[in-house]
């Protein structure tokens, strides 16, 4: 079916959505009255609105002038606190406990002094402290040792003896009966009798051993056994001192090395007088208690001194 015009349609629409004019007439004007009455009441709304603000106003803002306030002043909930463990103080590390100095002998740190020495020189366990007169030409010769305490005591009492017959010096030349002072290491020990049963090295002479004398040859305060060697002039046969080596102490004088300005043959052997060759001379008696007390383990020095 064709329309002449849009108003036909739409009329024609209408007809099919409303009834009659009327419907559609009442239909309309309930809308316009729903929105009249949002109007009117969003209108008296804001005029509530407005008339409330003007009225308490002050007081609105009072109010949330303190509510804010209030908020702000407020201090944040605090954390619980934690109660920390209290540490030991903590003590600055230290050395491990030393031993205190031993306390030494009186009279072997009297001896250190007189000799020139400090304890601190004494690096071996058995010294002995020879000392001279010159006027008597004799020495006393004291010993000690240490004990498991590191202290020095004495093994037996002061031994007595005799110095070269001329006297004794630092400086000695060959020839000279002097005894020389100074320091000395004891080497080992020998003699025309057997092992007495020292724990020094030992040697027991024989017809062919000589002790060399001559500064002028290359064995100059050696032992030579033989004369297959021979370059030297003068000499000691060993064999025939039966009276003066039956037992002798070799002591490390001008022997490492040899000297040929310094003296030569300065051993500790029997003697009952001032000595020929400037060695120290000892009782047979003494001279064994030095030999039985020697042990090459504790390294024994001899301080030779005025």
């Amino acid at each position: 079916m064709a329309y002449k015009n849009d108003r036909t349609k739409n009329r024609r629409r209408y007809k099919s959505r409303y009834r009659s004019a009327h419907s559609y007439k009442q239909k309309r004007s309930s809308s316009q009255s729903r929105a009249a009455i949002l109007v009117s009441v969003l209108t008296f709304v804001v005029i509530a609105s407005l008339v409330i603000v003007f009225t308490f106003g002050e007081s609105i803002y009072e109010v949330l002038d303190n509510a804010l306030t209030n908020i702000t002043a407020t201090e944040p909930p605090t954390q619980p606190s934690t109660v920390m463990p209290t540490l030991a103080p903590t003590e600055p590390p230290t050395e491990p406990p030393t031993d205190p100095p031993v306390e030494q002998d009186a009279e072997f740190m009297e001896l250190l002094e007189s000799s020139g020495m400090d304890l601190e020189d004494v690096l071996v366990n058995q010294m002995m402290f020879a000392k001279v007169d010159e006027a008597t030409l004799t020495c006393t010769i004291t010993c000690f040792e240490k004990d498991e305490t590191g202290k020095f005591v004495k093994p037996f009492e002061a031994l007595s003896g005799y110095i070269g017959s001329e006297g004794a010096d630092t400086m000695v030349t060959p020839y000279e009966a002097k005894t020389p002072t100074g320091l000395f290491k004891v080497e080992y020990a020998f003699g025309t009798n057997y092992n007495p049963g020292t724990k020094l090295q030992y040697d027991q002479f024989t017809m062919e051993d000589y002790w060399i004398t001559d500064p002028n040859s290359q064995y100059y305060n050696r032992w030579m056994s033989g004369t297959s060697a021979q370059d030297w002039e003068s000499s000691q046969w060993l064999y025939e001192f039966t009276k003066s080596y039956p037992y002798a102490i070799v002591l490390n004088y001008n022997r490492n090395p040899v000297d040929p300005t310094q003296g030569c043959a300065k051993f500790i052997h029997v003697s009952y007088t001032p000595t020929s060759w400037g060695g120290i001379g000892l009782s047979h008696d003494d001279i064994l208690t030095l030999l039985y007390w020697l042990d090459p383990s504790d390294g024994p020095y001899i301080r030779i001194y005025k």
